[in-house]
C-alpha cells in the first residue's frame, strides 16, 4: 500500500464554435482533473458533470473528497474499494482513471502491454455535427470529410430531415448515425424510422426519452436502436437488451475505465454491439477510452476537435483517424 494525495480541481476549455445538441448549447466545457500523487509518481485523470444527471463541477468535487477520505490517503490496486462504495459516476470516473495512471507509471508499463492488448498505431473515430443551420452542418461535414462516419446531432423534429437529407446528398457513401439525444416524441417515432430507412440511416442513438423504451420492442427496422441515456452502467444492461441492438460506453457514466471494461464484456455476453462514446472533454477524458475502442463495434471519441485548445501532448487526429494517446498524457 503505498500513501497517496488525492487532489482536484476545476478547469475551462473554450472551443472553438458553439456545439448545440437538442437540449443544450455551450460555448466552454467544464471539466475536473484529478490527480493521485505519492510525491514522485503522479496519475491523472479527468470527468465532465452531466447537468442531464444533475451533475455539478461543485457536487463532483464532494464526491471525490469523500473518495479520497474513504481510501484514507491509501492505494488499492484492484480499486476494489472504489468500485464497492461507490455508485458509478463522474467523480468516481475521474479517480479510477486517475489509480489505473499511477499504477501503470509505478509499474512502467502501458494500458495496452498490461491488459495484453495489441497497441494499435490508431483507431478510426466518427465525426459528429451538431445542430446549427444547414449551410454551418454542411460546412462541418465538408471540414470532416475524411472521416467514414458521421454522427448527426438531431433536435427530435421532422424538420430535422431536410438537413439530414442534403448531407446524404453531398455524402452518399457515408456512413451517418444520428443522435436525437431523447428528443423525438413517441408520436413522432414511426415517421423519424421511415424517413432514416429512406436515408440509409445505419443507427439512431437514444431516440426517445428512457420511459418510452419498451416502444422500440415491437418495431421491426434494419436501423439499429443504440442505448445512451438508457444505459449509464453495467446494472442497466440486462433492462434495455429487449429494445436496444447497441449500448454507448462512456468513462463518466460507467464510473471508470474498470467499470467500462466490465460492460464491454458483459455486452458482448448479451449479443449487444458497443459504442464507444465521450462526453465533451479533452484528450485526457479520451485516452482511457481508447482502450475500450478494441472491444467496440463503432468509436465516437471525436471530441478534442472541437476544442479551440487542448491539453499539452493532447491526442492527434488525422485523416479520419486518432493516434494512439502519449504515455506522457495517460496510461
Amino acid at each position: 500500500m503505498h500513501k497517496l494525495d488525492i487532489s482536484c480541481k476545476p478547469e475551462k476549455f473554450l472551443l472553438s464554435d458553439s456545439f448545440t445538441i437538442s437540449r443544450s448549447k455551450r460555448n466552454i466545457i467544464k471539466v475536473l482533473k484529478v490527480t493521485i500523487s505519492d510525491g514522485i509518481i503522479s496519475g491523472y485523470g479527468e470527468c465532465t458533470p452531466n447537468k442531464r444527471y444533475n451533475q455539478s463541477i461543485s457536487g463532483e468535487t464532494q464526491k471525490i473528497k469523500e473518495i479520497a477520505k474513504l481510501l484514507n490517503n491509501k492505494f488499492d490496486c484492484d480499486n476494489i474499494k472504489l468500485l464497492e462504495q461507490f455508485d458509478p459516476s463522474p467523480a468516481r470516473s475521474a479517480v479510477d482513471n486517475a489509480i489505473w495512471d499511477y499504477k501503470l507509471k509505478k509499474i512502467n508499463k502501458s494500458i495496452w502491454e498490461y491488459l495484453k492488448i495489441e497497441k494499435p498505431d490508431s483507431i478510426k473515430t466518427m465525426a459528429t455535427i451538431d445542430i446549427s443551420s444547414l449551410e454551418k452542418m454542411l460546412t462541418k461535414a465538408n471540414k470532416f470529410k475524411e472521416y467514414k462516419t458521421f454522427k448527426i446531432k438531431l433536435k427530435g423534429i421532422l424538420s430535422d430531415f431536410k438537413k439530414l437529407t442534403k448531407i446524404r446528398e453531398a455524402y452518399p457513401k457515408k456512413n451517418i448515425i444520428v443522435d436525437a439525444n431523447e428528443a423525438i416524441s413517441p408520436e413522432n417515432l414511426m415517421n423519424y424510422i421511415s424517413i432514416c430507412e429512406n436515408l440509409k440511416i445505419e443507427m439512431i442513438e437514444q431516440p426517445m426519452k428512457p420511459e418510452f423504451d419498451k416502444l422500440l420492442g415491437k418495431i421491426k427496422s434494419k436501423i439499429i436502436f443504440c442505448a445512451d441515456e438508457s444505459c449509464k452502467n453495467i446494472s442497466d444492461i440486462l433492462g434495455i437488451n429487449n429494445y436496444y441492438g447497441a449500448i454507448n460506453i462512456k468513462l463518466d457514466k460507467a464510473g471508470g475505465l474498470s467499470e467500462a471494461l466490465n460492460m464491454c464484456h458483459y455486452a458482448k455476453e448479451n449479443d449487444l454491439l458497443i459504442m464507444t462514446g465521450c462526453m465533451m472533454c479533452t484528450s485526457l477524458g479520451i485516452a482511457p477510452a481508447q482502450i475500450l475502442a478494441t472491444y467496440s463495434n463503432y468509436v465516437d471519441l471525436d471530441a478534442p476537435l472541437f476544442l479551440a485548445e487542448d491539453r499539452n501532448n493532447g491526442i492527434s487526429y488525422e485523416s479520419g483517424r486518432m493516434l494512439i494517446a502519449k504515455k506522457i498524457l495517460w496510461g
